[in-house]
């Protein structure tokens, strides 16, 4: 590594944002389709058909959906599923317990659950739930189901659950059923599944298919109260997030429950699938239903959002029009846009079915409908942003956006954001707390909350002029919209769907939410390439996980590898133990050397496959690889370099940490990367950084290392270190196997994280914040040095002092003062100039109407044609009048303007300007408008301008014109 320089030199600063790669997926339908003939097929083999027997269930086959089902009674002729009983039997009624006078809370209910699986035959432990913002994993961004928060590690057996059997009340969101709230009475983007999670292991059975059913009947039937006759299970397959099973589903009066998922298998992106050693039980069944089929209210929004709902209605002075919903609360059920083909004839079934004619019923329904999807949807938006993550174009924050921008689109249609007031809106967030309080406790303040929601409005007011205009180009093509539009206008150019509506004047499709979320669906990460097979060596030990400072070791070769990126020459060599840091979390490997059988070879990489540590060398090694295996060798590292990465490191913890401090909780590694010359974080935020902001976070960052703050690097259980330290452990990405290293900055930062660190923050001698910038929506990235680069970084500006006090003679304190005066001076003298260039135009321009010559060529020494642009105009009148013409050429552009549109041979121009450019871009214009004084416009048509900028062929050009009569003037 270089020594510190007083060097001024031009910085570089890498503005990519890194993408995982991607592959095309088969979406969860798809794979469940392909296993389903097998599992029908053979039911004994997939179901738990004795459990059934034994609790006096027989098998059927659905007439009209054709599904195999489990009945307790032959009077249940059909499935059960609502679609197939053709509506909801529970509304107006109740069910078991609610049946007979006793009503439940949200609470109640989830009470009620725990209380029968925490004292089953096989007892589940009762555990807090996972935040929604997946940051454990790398192929989702949030929790969809319960099972989601126990992959992939607990799944294929390299982490311990927290418990086995559990059970949890876990806050998923999906977004694929946005079409449909506010009208089937249950569906929504967010809601709290109660999973029952089980582990089987081939040494270790806890239970499976057959307990499952029966510790859920014993819920129902006992807990709820619910008549058997009353529970149908259907057979299922279910599929998502890379595992696949057969499942159960039970309904009761029409409306699906839970669903008793039992993973057997991994799945592949193509459909294929391989057998799981552990057992999986996943059971999920939708809390907000639990409530509603018990008290038996019109909707599940009722039960679900009851402070909300009732502040709600109130500040919009609303009602709920009971006699409607009643009478129709029954058949929402056949609302469901995913499963309807004409949705306007299942209104008219409806509306002949409960004698009520369509347009009432919509009137009735539709605001209140609004009021749900609002409710619903700020809900989502909340637990989201609170738990992580934040509105964006781009990923799973786009439909954050989506949902949240849907929600500003009803409150302005309705008017109700006047009504409410801004205030009023906010304080809606508020009584979602209220609701969810009992369940998961009071929620942490959360300062930036309402900065985040401000900002999306105020974005969402203001739909961008480009991104019109790019929505106008695309009506001119195709005057009706198809569903490929919209979706490209949405999730590509950010164009929200109502302001799509109003521009199009086209409504917006009843499933364009549902197929959003299918084409996301079908994109996963694609798997990470392993070039090198590792499996059969033992593990590297990483000396400097306990020595950071050591500069030499003695190891031993295990293996020579022939370098696939480098023509298969033998320079890569395996140790059994090593110093060398391999690139991974961000930051930059060591270099060094081997001295190997008395010769040394520099090592110019590291790298880390599997467990191993690969070692690329400058040069290969001669002669048989194998001939090294067993073989002792000395190496070292470059310790200054080891150094400088080592503070890098450290001071990005530092500098995260003071982000979060500055900024707000909502603050979140988004990506980072270690190199010796500087260093960068990219941090989830909603806004570009400050000065003042920039300024405040360095600030705290060095009062974090002049604080000499001690730093312990352990390794702890990953199943520990989760529940002391919680899931922001995870700054850095998931982290595989059982156990994590722990980087804890007393008082300050703990993550998870295996690159070299400082033993405390002194060590790190001093951060400066070079640069910061908004690099992609949602995410900032803060450029920085620490350690021995800011010397260089303070010798560079010192230089840059010193040399402007000896170019103007003034002392240092004087150099702002001087330089605003200088630039004062210049704007006065440029627009001096400026206002002299106007008037020598204007008098070219004179002379050149006045002038005998019909078509005249200027040249001109301006770098762009701004100026002409401006002021030509103005003789647009007088140059049709007397049917002249004059072109002005530039260095890079060609500007004419003409009195009629027939004195330019276009094409002839655009064939000579094609040699000299790719592409030709001409603008043309056959109308102006000019004001006079800023008083009078006037406008002229029947014109013709024209321009071009790009590479010029001056004597090409001076021809053609030449050729086409122009007289070129020197003026």
């Amino acid at each position: 590594m270089e020594p510190a320089t007083n060097t001024v030199k031009e910085e570089k600063f890498d503005e990519k944002l890194e993408e995982a790669a991607t592959v095309k997926t088969l979406t969860a339908k798809e794979i469940k389709k392909l296993a389903r003939p097998e599992f029908e097929a053979n039911p004994d083999k997939f179901y738990p058909t004795k459990v059934f027997e034994r609790i006096g269930y027989t098998r059927n086959r659905c007439p009209k959906c054709n599904a195999y089902y489990w009945r307790h009674t032959e009077k249940a002729d059909t499935c059960g599923d609502s679609q197939c009983v053709g509506k909801y039997k529970f509304i107006g009624k109740g069910t078991g317990i609610g049946a007979k006078g006793k009503k439940i809370t949200y609470y109640d209910a989830w009470k009620g659950f725990e209380k029968s699986l925490t004292s089953a035959r096989v007892p589940c432990t009762s555990i807090e739930r996972y935040p929604v913002v997946a940051r454990w994993r790398n192929d989702v961004d949030y929790v969809a189901a319960g099972i989601y928060c126990f992959q992939p590690f607990c799944v294929t057996g390299e982490l311990d659950p927290p418990a086995n059997p559990l059970i949890c009340p876990q806050f998923c969101v999906r977004f694929n059923d946005l079409d449909n709230i506010g009208l089937t009475g249950r569906h929504y983007s967010g809601f709290i599944m109660l999973g029952i999670q089980v582990f089987n292991y081939p040494d270790k059975y806890v239970f499976f298919k057959e307990e499952c059913v029966e510790f859920n009947h014993r819920w129902l039937t006992e807990e709820l109260g619910i008549d058997p006759d009353e529970i149908t299970y259907i057979e299922d397959v279910w599929a998502g997030g890379g595992n696949l099973g057969p499942s159960i589903e039970y309904f009761v009066n029409g409306l699906e429950l839970g669903n008793m998922v039992f993973m057997q298998y991994k799945t592949f992106h193509d459909g294929t699938r391989e057998e799981l050693p552990i057992k999986i039980i996943d059971t999920g069944i939708g809390l907000e239903r639990i409530p509603w089929l018990i008290n038996g209210s019109p909707t599940s929004y009722f039960d679900v959002f009851r402070n909300a709902l009732n502040y709600t209605l109130a500040k919009l002075e609303m009602s709920i029009n009971n006699e409607v919903w009643e009478k129709i609360g029954p058949y929402t059920c056949l609302l469901n846009i995913d499963e309807v083909e004409n949705i306007d004839k299942t209104w008219e079934q409806i509306s002949e079915l409960i004698g009520m004619d369509v347009p009432t019923i919509r009137s009735a329904m539709t605001p209140i409908r609004d009021v749900y999807i609002v409710l619903d949807h700020t809900r989502t938006v909340m637990m989201i942003i609170q738990d992580g993550s934040l509105p964006s174009n781009v990923g799973g924050g786009s439909n954050v956006r989506n949902i949240l921008r849907r929600v500003f689109a009803i409150m302005k249609r309705n008017e109700w954001m006047e009504k409410m007031t801004w205030e009023g809106f906010m304080e809606i967030f508020d009584h979602h707390k209220k609701d969810l309080e009992e369940i998961y406790g009071v929620f942490p303040e959360y300062k930036s909350f309402a900065s985040i929601i401000r900002l999306e409005y105020d974005k969402w007011l203001q739909t961008d002029k480009t991104q019109r205009q790019k929505l106008e180009k695309l009506l001119k093509k195709a005057a009706v919209m198809s569903i490929d539009d919209w979706i490209l206008a949405m999730t590509s150019w950010g164009i929200p769907a109502d302001a799509i509506a109003q521009i199009s004047g086209q409504q917006v499709p009843g499933n364009l939410y549902y197929e959003i979320a299918v084409r996301q669906e079908r994109v996963c990460k694609a798997a990470e390439v392993i070039l090198y097979n590792t499996t059969h060596l033992q593990e590297t030990v990483s000396i400097y996980f306990d020595d950071h400072r050591a500069e030499a070791f003695n190891g031993k070769i295990l293996a020579v590898f022939a370098n696939v990126s480098q023509n298969n020459q033998r320079n890569i060599v395996i140790l059994d133990r090593s110093i060398f840091y391999p690139t991974s979390g961000g930051q930059q490997h060591d270099t060094g050397y081997l001295d190997i059988e008395g010769e040394r070879y520099f090592v110019v990489n590291a790298e880390k496959v599997g467990k191993c540590v690969l070692h690329i060398l400058e040069k290969p090694l001669p002669g048989d690889p194998d001939s090294y295996v067993g073989k002792e060798i000395v190496g070292g590292i470059d310790i200054r370099r080891r150094n400088q990465l080592r503070a890098n490191h450290t001071g990005t913890h530092i500098v995260f940490a003071a982000c979060r401090k500055v900024l707000g909780p909502h603050v979140w590694q988004n990506g980072a990367k270690k190199t010796v010359e500087q260093a960068h974080l990219d941090i989830t935020h909603y806004n570009t950084l400050s000065r003042e902001e920039e300024l405040a976070i360095e600030n705290e960052a060095n009062l974090t290392i002049l604080a000499a703050k001690q730093i312990s690097k352990s390794f702890m259980d990953k199943a520990e270190a989760e529940k002391q330290y919680g899931f922001r452990l995870y700054q850095g990405g998931i982290v595989p196997g059982s156990s994590v290293r722990v980087v804890n900055i007393e008082g300050t930062d703990v993550e998870a994280c295996c690159g070299t660190h400082c033993d405390n923050t002194s060590e790190v001698g001093w951060i400066k914040i070079i640069k910061t910038a908004r690099i992609s929506d949602g995410i900032v990235r803060l450029y920085y040095v620490a350690g021995e680069k800011v010397l260089e970084r303070l010798n560079a500006e010192r230089t840059i002092v010193n040399t402007l006090s000896d170019m103007w003679n003034v002392q240092g304190f004087e150099i702002v003062k001087t330089g605003e005066r200088f630039f004062t001076d210049f704007k006065r003298l440029d627009n001096e100039v400026s206002a002299t260039q106007r008037k020598l135009l204007l008098l070219q321009l004179r002379y050149v109407v006045d002038s005998p010559h019909r078509l005249v060529l200027l040249h001109s020494d301006q770098p762009n044609p701004t100026i002409y642009l401006s002021f030509v105009p103005a003789y647009a009148a007088d140059l049709k009048a007397k049917d002249k013409g004059v072109v002005v050429l530039g260095e890079r552009f060609f500007f004419a303007l003409f009195g009629n549109d027939k004195q330019l041979p276009i094409d002839d121009l655009k064939a000579i300007l094609a040699k000299n450019n790719q592409k030709v871009d001409l603008k043309t214009r056959t109308s102006l408008e000019f004001e006079f004084d800023k008083k009078k416009k006037v406008k002229t048509e029947g014109i013709l301008q024209v321009l071009f900028n790009g590479n010029i062929d001056q004597k090409a050009i001076e021809d053609f014109l030449g050729r086409a009569g122009f007289t070129s003037l020197e003026l």
